[in-house]
């Protein structure tokens, strides 16, 4: 089910968080490379992008090569 990009962001963050809570290790940074289906949909008066991991492993020509999404946080948020 496609999502809205930030609540797709809020909860990758939301389990790296979790990873340092119960895993018991400080994470300084962390850079994920991942696969992003995306659609644009546009209401009321603006655009909002949708966003989800690619719910099939196949290529098809419909999606050919599939969008990536490339995240770094970093503790502190100081710039990589």
């Amino acid at each position: 089910m496609l999502r809205e990009l930030s609540q797709v962001l809020a909860e990758l963050h939301d389990g790296l968080a979790a990873v340092q809570t119960h895993g018991h290790v400080r994470l300084s940074r962390v850079e994920m490379t991942l696969p992003m289906e995306l659609r644009p949909i546009f209401a009321a008066g603006g655009c909002v992008l949708l966003a989800d991991l690619p719910r099939s492993h196949e290529v098809n020509e419909w999606l050919a090569s599939p969008s990536k999404l490339r995240l770094s946080w970093n503790a502190g948020g100081d710039a990589p």
